[in-house]
């Protein structure tokens, strides 16, 4: 991996990359911050004990209707 490729570290974290590309992106990442910070903020959001549930009724008004689907 010469350079950054966000379609190659979604496929790392998935699963999907044979063992030449897996060390291939595992190389790029000890030199590069940015696709490092990139895997941390991807599966810090693809984890469920980060999640939080939004209320769905401010106080002392009714939610608002979901949108009609066309």
């Amino acid at each position: 991996m010469s350079g950054c490729s966000f379609e190659k570290l979604l496929k790392l974290l998935d699963e999907q990359l044979d063992l030449d590309s897996q060390l291939d992106v595992f190389d790029h990442l000890d030199h590069c911050e940015n696709c490092r910070e990139a895997v941390y903020h991807i599966m810090r959001d693809r984890d469920a004990g980060y999640f939080v549930a939004c209320p769905t009724k401010a106080k002392g008004r009714p939610a608002p209707e979901p949108a009609a689907v066309t």
